[in-house]
């Protein structure tokens, strides 16, 4: 599926921050994150929709994305606590159709910063997205505090 970003930057055909990537999934900055950190899990597989997607991969993103959230903890970007959401679907704000798991970063005290961009990229204002520099130094940074369990 060549249109779709996702796809793209599994095949390499687009830029990416690289956290992790493997046989199955491939873990990346988000270039216009809600708060810094926010990381996006993905199957290299397309499926628009968590049912479409074998057993397997479903079971894999949710692996990486806890050793992900827990390289994210090692490295104190998520110090307070983080939300991981799928969007499933374009009523549910599913923007690109391609299945992805938000692993998000939070801060005590950040309702307000992150309800506001939240409502911005569900108004689809999705606002400037982050420089590809300040992105890379995340993901390198991510990536170190990685659990070896998953860097096999």
């Amino acid at each position: 599926m060549t249109q779709c970003i996702f796809c793209q930057i599994v095949n390499k055909e687009l830029p990416a921050s690289v956290v992790y990537e493997d046989d199955l999934c491939l873990v990346f900055m988000d270039i216009f994150p809600i708060k810094p950190g926010h990381t996006l899990v993905i199957p290299k597989s397309h499926g628009a929709f968590l049912h479409e997607l074998d057993d397997k991969v479903r079971e894999h993103l949710f692996i990486v994305a806890t050793a992900v959230l827990q390289a994210q903890r090692s490295a104190g970007i998520a110090k307070d606590g983080a939300n991981l959401l799928v969007n499933d679907g374009k009523a549910a704000n599913q923007h690109v159709p391609h299945v992805h798991v938000h692993i998000l970063p939070r801060d005590q005290g950040d309702i307000g910063k992150v309800a506001w961009t939240f409502l911005t990229r569900m108004l689809n204002f999705f606002g400037k997205d982050k420089k590809k520099v300040k992105l890379d130094a995340l993901a390198k940074d991510i990536r170190q505090h990685l659990p070896s369990t998953i860097m096999k």
